[in-house]
């Protein structure tokens, strides 16, 4: 049974704990518009390989879309499910949302349009993932626009992995970002060297 405050004070904190629960309910921190899906949030990089050379997906803050080959702040990604198989993805170091046009141009904007920056997530048999525009049915690829064949593929393949950079240096700001042109004969720099996929150490 309900008891009437036996006091003034307990009925005055009472209702000020009434009214500040229903301010709360108001309370609105973010006006982005994924507001509502913030606890679904993944944050990861996105690994993709050739038989020669590996890269993680990176966004500058100036929206340039390049690849690393290793982690970096510019390469923590956030993807968020807005519907069942559907993720955007933003930059964490620079709040971008990442975005394809219609002709297959990556690149990191500021204000997330649903049609370019939005894609269907699609997780294949050996774990890796295809991002696929929804509105443009095209992938998200660091492989040259004029590649051919496998190595095109190879480059629209991505592992999501976990950081292993600390908090400290995710907060940093890169001193400078290298730019991917993926024009040139050679934009991957595959006569460089190689990197071990880390396909076989997966941390899900």
């Amino acid at each position: 049974m309900f008891t009437r405050p036996s006091s003034p004070l307990l009925s005055t904190l009472l209702l000020l704990a009434t009214l500040l629960h229903i301010g709360l309910s108001f309370y609105v921190p973010d006006s982005g518009p994924l507001l509502w899906l913030g606890d679904q949030v993944r944050e990861r990089h996105l690994y993709t390989e050739s038989h020669r050379r590996g890269l993680f997906l990176e966004m500058s803050p100036d929206g340039q879309v390049t690849g690393s080959a290793a982690q970096t702040p510019l390469s923590v990604l956030e993807l968020r499910s807005v519907r069942a198989g559907d993720t955007v993805i933003r930059a964490r170091l620079s709040s971008l949302y990442l975005c394809v046009d219609r002709a297959g141009h990556l690149t990191g904007q500021r204000q997330y349009t649903e049609s370019d920056c939005t894609f269907r997530e699609v997780i294949l048999e050996d774990g890796y993932t295809h991002f696929l525009s929804v509105h443009h049915g095209l992938p998200i690829s660091l492989a040259p626009r004029h590649s051919p064949g496998r190595q095109g593929l190879r480059f629209s393949r991505f592992l999501p992995l976990r950081s292993s950079l600390s908090e400290d240096r995710v907060a940093e700001a890169p001193q400078t970002a290298q730019a991917l042109n993926l024009d040139s004969e050679d934009p991957l720099g595959m006569g460089l060297g190689s990197l071990l996929s880390p396909a076989f150490s997966m941390d899900t």
